[in-house]
């Protein structure tokens, strides 16, 4: 397996110290990793965003583990529906200018009430079904493999990726397992990653600490940390991936509530050191 940083790990610094691509890379060299992934959101526009991916990777000699398409299918206006296929499109152009090697993509948004509610969750789960039917056309076309992540509502565990996977029937659709985003589905690291590892085309590494109610033992709400130090088993997750036949990037994903210049690096650290027996 190879190390990859997400973008979006350093999506503050980004923005405060206004960087732009370069920066992103040479500060994943400066951490160790094999490879970077770029983020459409925080490239912006997608007519400049080939030739800054790779003034990146060619100053820094890091390969680009994938390319980040941030994507919600459940759209309840017609318009704001289209407008979303067209703009995934427009970055599943632009990823395969890169020459990214899958692009991250999510289903929809889905609020606990919408997934609890049987008929609700069957029209919003055909409506991005729809959707991923139409995006996987140009993917195809492109040469690119999106990588579903579960992420947003729907899919959230790894049968749900599975599922709806399955349900497309494309090649050009695999998963994103991001190790810490089961938690929000109410599913354990492990068992999401062991659910989906067969699909597996690109690995998230994050980490979430569980806060409990107050007022109900059995509920927690979920507070993104230092990698490492909550409660996702990483180490089991990699077992399953490896038994899986898994080779690819590890991309680290730092969502957590202290700063990115001491979280990013003690992550990077951890990633480091347990994912060595697979290298």
């Amino acid at each position: 397996m190879k190390t990859s940083i997400c973008h979006y790990s350093l999506h503050r610094t980004w923005v405060a110290e206004k960087w732009d691509a370069i920066d992103v890379a040479k500060k994943a060299r400066e951490l160790g990793f094999d490879g970077v992934d770029f983020h459409a959101r925080l490239l912006a526009d997608p007519q400049s965003a080939p030739a800054r991916v790779k003034e990146a990777l060619d100053a820094t000699g890091l390969m680009l583990s994938g390319f980040s398409l941030s994507t919600d299918f459940n759209k309840d206006d017609s318009e704001a529906f289209k407008r979303e296929i067209e703009n995934a499109n427009t970055w599943i152009r632009v990823s395969a200018k890169t020459g990214a090697p899958c692009s991250r993509i999510f289903g929809g948004h889905l609020s606990k009430e919408q997934r609890a509610d049987p008929e609700t969750r069957k029209q919003k789960l055909q409506r991005i079904l729809d959707a991923l039917g139409q995006v996987v056309k140009v993917a195809e076309r492109e040469g690119v493999i999106l990588a579903l992540e579960n992420h947003g509502g729907l899919p959230c565990t790894g049968e749900e990726q599975v599922m709806v996977i399955d349900a497309i029937g494309s090649m050009n659709l695999r998963a994103t397992v991001d190790v810490g985003n089961y938690l929000q589905g109410g599913q354990e690291s492990e068992d999401g990653t062991k659910a989906a590892a067969g699909h597996c085309v690109y690995v998230h590494f994050k980490d979430f600490r569980k806060i409990p109610s107050t007022t109900n033992p059995t509920v927690f709400d979920l507070q993104g940390c230092i990698v490492g130090t909550g409660d996702v088993h990483h180490e089991q997750c990699l077992e399953h991936l490896h038994g899986a036949g898994y080779s690819g990037f590890v991309a680290l994903e730092y969502e957590g509530v202290e700063g990115e210049d001491r979280g990013v690096p003690e992550s990077a650290a951890f990633l480091h050191k347990i994912i060595a027996k697979y290298r």
